[in-house]
């Protein structure tokens, strides 16, 4: 008697280990981390395995940036936006009419946590976006597109397809708000608008001075040639990691198509500093010559004038060799035959 209690309780403990979770299980589950529910080794089977009475999205990826994936670290803002909006009008994961239900979760790879859900999914690269409809088993599974352009309008693609495979209507996109971008521009205008209350003479001037929108405009120029719109677009991570982890990687070698963020403020600085002298040696030389072509006293001095002039052309020279080669040299980094080198450092 004892024997057939002991394995009947063996038996309804692992059914209950291996049985999928409720819809109201999911739900709590889903609202431990806003909307998406974490999966690991002891818990994948049971959320996405056995009879299931919903829908589940499940997002497969690595944003550690030792492994290098920029769609990774593209997609996962995206993939917490949809997640989010869901939670936000569906606490408890059904639509309207409480006939459907719905739920994300995520495993970004660790190897010691969640290695056995990608080996079951049998995943080789990522991320990989899934689909579960209730009336598949645990075994099978669809997989969703995911169209190259980011942001809005990657959130707004996959969000229609959600809608076609579920037939749910009621699932709207809700952007987070960025307070602090928000607070920086109200305090940033009311500063200004103070400013220009107060001195307004002062504004004018400014406004108009052909200086500052001179400098400006090379600035946005810079910019953009060293690809901030870029990051913009795709949401490049900052840095990289070596594969050891024992070093922080600037630039992604032999990869003209892409980047991390840190690249665009060192190619940013370069380009500055080349504009920088070209301007120098237009302007600021013979400005400078002009200025020592005569003493304190009004007396000519044509030579201290020549030795300004001589050191100042050197000195921007200088500077634009130098820069140009380490320009050459980060060209060199990202397309492994580029033949061109101005300068070889010490350290190459």
């Amino acid at each position: 008697m004892k024997a057939t209690q002991l394995a009947t309780l063996i038996v309804v403990t692992l059914i209950s280990l291996t049985s999928a979770l409720s819809n109201q299980l999911l739900a709590k589950e889903a609202s431990k981390n806003k909307g998406t529910i974490k999966l690991t080794n002891g818990n994948f089977e049971r959320v996405l395995g056995g009879k299931k009475d919903a829908y589940m999205v499940v997002l497969l990826t690595s944003t550690n940036p030792q492994i290098g994936c920029t769609l990774c670290a593209e997609l996962e803002p995206e993939f917490s936006t949809l997640a989010d909006s869901w939670y936000q009008d569906h606490r408890d994961g059904l639509s309207a009419d409480g006939e459907k239900a719905l739920f994300f979760a995520k495993a970004d790879f660790e190897p010691k946590k969640n290695n056995e859900v990608f080996v079951h999914f049998k995943v080789n690269n990522v991320p990989r976006l899934l689909f579960l409809s209730p009336d598949q088993d645990f075994h099978s599974f669809n997989q969703i597109n995911l169209p190259g352009e980011s942001g809005l309008t990657r959130i707004v693609a996959v969000l229609n397809t959600l809608k076609d495979a579920t037939g749910i209507s009621d699932f709207q996109v809700h952007q987070p708000i960025n307070w602090g971008s928000i607070a920086i521009t109200a305090v940033s205008t009311a500063v200004v608008t103070l400013f220009i209350k107060k001195y307004k003479p002062i504004a004018v001037k400014l406004a108009t001075s052909r200086a500052i929108w001179g400098v400006g405009t090379v600035f946005v120029i810079v910019l953009w040639n060293a690809g901030y719109m870029f990051n913009s677009i795709r949401g490049s991570q900052f840095a990289g990691m070596s594969q050891d982890g024992g070093a922080v990687v600037y630039f992604m070698e032999g990869q003209q198509q892409n980047q991390f963020g840190i690249e665009t403020q060192i190619i940013s600085v370069i380009y500055g500093i080349l504009a920088s002298c070209t301007v120098g040696l237009i302007a600021f030389v013979p400005y400078a010559k002009q200025f020592y072509s005569k003493d304190k006293a009004g007396r000519p001095s044509p030579s201290k004038a020549s030795l300004i002039e001589l050191v100042l052309t050197l000195s921007f020279l200088v500077t634009l060799y130098v820069i140009y080669s380490a320009l050459t040299a980060v060209f060199g980094l990202k397309s492994s035959g580029y033949p061109f080198r101005l300068f070889k450092f010490p350290s190459s």
